[in-house]
Parts: C-alpha cells; structure tokens; sequence
C-alpha cells in the first residue's frame, strides 16, 4: 500500500466529519425554519451525531482488530451513506436525529480505522509526518466544504446538503473495496470478548501518554465543534452575515487549520513532536484571550469572534495529527482500541459542549459560545505546556494479555 494511497484512505476516512458537519452548517436555521423547531432541538441533529460517533466506537475499535480495518472501513462508509439518503428524505425532525445518529456510527466507523491504519503501517515521527499530509489535504478539501454546503442550502435546499454526504459515502466503499488490503497486522479473535475488551481499555486508560495526547485532543475537538455547532445562529442572524458570507468564515478557518498542519510538519522536522505541540499550546492561549477578552469587554463582533476561532484552528492543526497518532503510539497490536477510546474521549467532550451551547443559548448574545470555546482553548493550550512535555514521549508497551 503505497505512500499516496494511504494519505488518501486517511484523508477520505476522516473527510466524513467536516463532511457531515460544516457541510451542514449554514443550513441550521432553514431546518429550524422547516419543522418549526427549536433551536436546542435542531441542535441535537448535531449532538446526536457526535454522541453516536463517540460512543460507538469502543465497539469498532475492537472489531477492527478482531476482523480486520477493511471490512470495518467499508460498512462505515456504507452506514454513513445511509444515514445521509434517510436524513434527505426525512419528513419531521425525529426521522431527521435518528438518521444523523446512524451516521454518527458510520463516521465512527471511518475513523477509527483511517487512525489505525496509520499505526499499522507506521512508527510515531513516520505515521505523524503521514497524518499531517492527510490533514493537509483534507484542509484543502474543507476550505470549500462550508462554501459548498452554503451554496446547495440556498440554492437546492437543506436536503441537497445529505444527499451529496450519500454520494461520498458510496464513493468511499467503492475505493476501499477496489484499491485498498488489510493493514492489521494480525487479528485478535477474542478482541470483541467482554472480559479481554474492558481489561484492554483499562490498560490503554491508565497509560500516562495517551491521558495526555488524548486530552489535548479532547479539549481542542471541543472547542472547535463547540463554535461550529451554534456559530451560524449568531453569525447569520445576529451579526447579519449571509450563508454564503458564513461559509467563507467556515473556509477561511480551514485555511488557517491548513497553515496549521504545515507548519506542524516543518517544526517537527526541525523540532520534534513534543516540542512542536508546546510552541502551539502557545498559540491555544492566545487564541483563547482573543475569544474571552472582548466578550467581558462586551465588544464582540464577527471580525474578532472570526479572529479568534482562526487562531484557535491555526493551533489546533498542529495538535491534532500529534495527538493522534501519540495516543496509539504506544499500543502496536491494539491500535484499533486505542484510537477507538481516545476517539470516544473526544465525541464525549464534544457532545458535553454542544449540548451546554444548546441548553444555554441565548438569541443576539455571543457570550456562551466565546466563553466556552474560549476555556477549553485554554485547556487544550495548558495541556500542552505540561502533561503532553512530561509524558509525551511514549515507550511501546506490550499489548495487554487477556
């Protein structure tokens, strides 16, 4: 399996996130419009998403490493294509969150196996040098995703926005079927045992270096999903930007998320990994102040919320192909758990944070979605300045024997 192919299978089996989140955006406030619904409920056909892709998880991770990434990685995608054509067909909200949740399993699905399939091929310094190349690429791509999603939400409707995630998913199964071999190195029969399969995520929990990979992740994945899951509210009804003038925000933020993960490829060279994601947790603190100090000087507008999340995802397209690819580092033969786990870690925080941005959303006001976004910038930034440089460094270990 050649360089190229797996940037590529990794690109496309993470591209279902921003896929089945920012090309959805712009079209909230005309589902919200369409049933009538409120805001917090609209809200959960993001929440729901999550909550599925992070919960389900701890189940594909083991059953990538009992039957192998490319079985595993064709039902996600297949699963997700379907959750998407329900979803475009859906007649009230209730069908709409069902079929979000069912792609929330086939994004789970996709994940977990493009991160482990990295660990399958590849040493920590190599594999982090190839996940960054993938997030690259998928920076490219997702410069244009909010702009696309805007555009077919205001010309074809909201719905245009899932049938164009069924046609990826469809093209996805049909990649990895044609081009793509198994990557495990071998397979473990007793992976999706209930006594083996918790003794193994408690192993892979107490490691210090995944604890600390993973919550820089953590907070960093809630921080972003936060903003974008209740910014077009604000940005398209408060501050008066149109869809299209939104997903422009939306694109400029990939931008400065690919600028991210070039620099994270130079600094590593130059640096070392430990040392890049001290010099970006940096970046995590400014980016923090930048979204919490107007908002207490009640001066926000959509220059400097834009300003801040910019900065935030400068910081974050550095910390996130560190992140992971160190917390699997550790465990060569159950890369599929560890990524499973550290990915449900992330779902979690995410799903927390959408839903306190719900429940405390407030019509005209700013302050939810900088304050939170802005705290657990500062997390991720403080995580990075300590457990990630004294823990950061991970020995292989063994995996765990049953």
């Amino acid at each position: 399996m050649g360089p190229a192919l797996v940037v590529g299978v990794v690109t496309l089996s993470t591209a279902v996130q921003p896929l089945g989140t920012d090309l959805y955006l712009a079209a909230l406030p005309a589902i919200r419009n369409e049933y009538a619904a409120r805001v917090g409920v609209v809200q959960l056909t993001l929440a729901v998403l999550v909550f599925s892709f992070g919960l389900s998880q701890l189940l594909w991770g083991p059953a990538s490493d009992r039957f192998g990434r490319r079985p595993v990685l064709v039902a996600g995608f297949l699963l997700y294509a379907a959750g998407a054509a329900v979803g475009a067909m859906a007649p009230n909200i209730e069908v709409l969150i069902a079929a979000r949740a069912a792609q929330g399993l086939g994004i789970a699905a996709c994940m977990v196996c493009g991160r482990a399939i990295v660990r399958d091929l590849f040493e920590q310094q190599h594999g982090t040098h190839v996940m960054t190349v993938a997030m690259s690429v998928l920076a490219c791509l997702t410069m244009l995703i909010p702009v696309t999603g805007a555009l077919l939400a205001q010309t074809l409707g909201w719905r245009a926005t899932l049938w164009s995630m069924a046609l990826c998913g469809l093209a996805g199964a049909l990649l990895v079927l044609a081009r793509v071999p198994e990557t495990a190195r071998s397979l473990k029969p007793d992976a999706l045992r209930l006594g083996p399969l918790l003794a193994g995520y408690a192993r892979i929990a107490r490691d210090p270096a995944f604890q600390s990979w993973t919550l820089l992740n953590a907070f960093g994945y809630a921080a972003n999903f936060g903003f974008f899951s209740s910014s077009a509210y604000l940005f398209i009804e408060t501050f008066g930007v149109s869809r299209v003038g939104f997903g422009l925000v939306i694109g400029g933020a990939s931008v400065t998320y690919l600028a991210g993960t070039m620099l994270c490829r130079r600094w590593i060279a130059a640096h070392g990994i430990v040392t890049s994601v001290r010099r970006a947790g940096f970046l995590s603190l400014l980016a923090a102040l930048l979204l919490v100090v107007p908002q207490l000087a009640g001066a926000h507008t959509a220059a400097t919320l834009t300003a801040g999340l910019w900065l935030m995802l400068l910081a974050y397209g550095i910390h996130q192909p560190c992140g992971h690819v160190g917390m699997a580092t550790p465990f060569p033969l159950q890369a599929g758990a560890a990524s499973a786990l550290g990915g449900f870690i992330f779902a979690g925080a995410a799903f927390v944070c959408g839903g306190w941005m719900g429940l405390m959303y407030r019509s005209g006001s700013a302050a939810v979605l900088s304050l939170t976004t802005g705290v657990l910038a500062a997390a991720a930034g403080t995580i990075a300045l300590t457990l990630v440089q004294r823990h950061g460094r991970p020995v292989p270990a063994r995996p765990a024997v049953p």
